[in-house]
């Protein structure tokens, strides 16, 4: 172990012994943070609920929400993602509550009607077979449980060349619109309740085209806390339809079988 992945794991286990983290503030991309309040102060997580964080990565967010639940588990396609949010669970004050898998949720082994909500952070534009995954993702929620998603729209970046190096950069197989994201939803038999778009003002356009040519989101954490508060104000001034990304909520209606 690196001298610096040492120091980070020792900050780590000292900050959930004293029970200020898992937070929201761990995230080191303001774009990031954004996403993760509007997308779970809506998803009405409550003790007694098993979620599933499709997509997890390093599993920060899995812990933070976590903390809302009985049960989280966090799957990822990328094993080497899992290995590290399962080392960062070692010093976590919700270990007892989250699960890390590694895999396709299709190839999981999930039960059917065993997870009361989903919920996923700009996952759904890179995946070649979501079809089949939102499939087997209504297949997994009871009735009555609920879908809360983000996906990348970009439907306000210009630039023909900025999208393209997004796309390529962070694999991309489709952004959406608020239509074909309630299509794909509304095939895999999900009701859905809300498609918004987030990011929409200029600031939040021309910070996010700068990013994209620096290919690095990430800031320290005072700027962060300034850049969310921005990004924060300038949706609600904004009103435009155009966002960086979209919100999603939709559910399993409450007569529907699982397979």
């Amino acid at each position: 172990m690196s001298v610096r992945r040492f120091a980070k794991l020792g900050a780590y286990r000292a900050a959930q012994w004293s029970r200020v983290v898992p937070t929201v503030w761990m995230l080191r991309n303001p774009f990031k943070i954004h996403e993760y309040v509007e997308v779970v102060s809506g998803a009405g997580l409550k003790p007694g609920q098993v979620l599933l964080d499709l997509g997890c990565g390093k599993g920060f967010q899995t812990q933070i929400m976590a903390r809302s639940c009985a049960r989280a588990i966090g799957l990822d396609v990328a094993p080497g993602r899992i290995a590290e949010a399962r080392r960062f669970l070692k010093h976590s004050c919700v270990e007892d509550r989250v699960e890390f898998l590694a895999g396709k949720v299709e190839e999981a082994g999930l039960p059917a009607e065993s997870l009361d909500r989903v919920v996923s952070f700009c996952v759904l534009e890179h995946i070649p077979n979501l079809d089949q995954v939102l499939a087997e993702l209504f297949r997994l929620l009871k009735p009555g449980g609920e879908m809360h998603v983000s996906v990348d729209a970009l439907a306000s970046i210009r630039n023909p060349e900025l999208l393209a190096r997004h796309r390529r950069d962070h694999h991309v197989v489709e952004y959406f619109t608020p239509a074909t994201l309630r299509q794909r939803l509304e095939k895999a038999r999900f009701e859905v309740t809300e498609i918004r778009p987030i990011m929409t003002g200029e600031f939040a356009r021309t910070q996010f085209e700068d990013r994209i040519a620096r290919s690095d989101f990430s800031h320290g954490i005072f700027a962060r806390a300034r850049f969310t508060r921005r990004l924060q104000e300038d949706d609600r001034r904004s009103g435009s339809p155009d966002g960086i990304m979209l919100v999603a909520r939709a559910r399993k209606g409450a007569g529907s079988a699982g397979a």
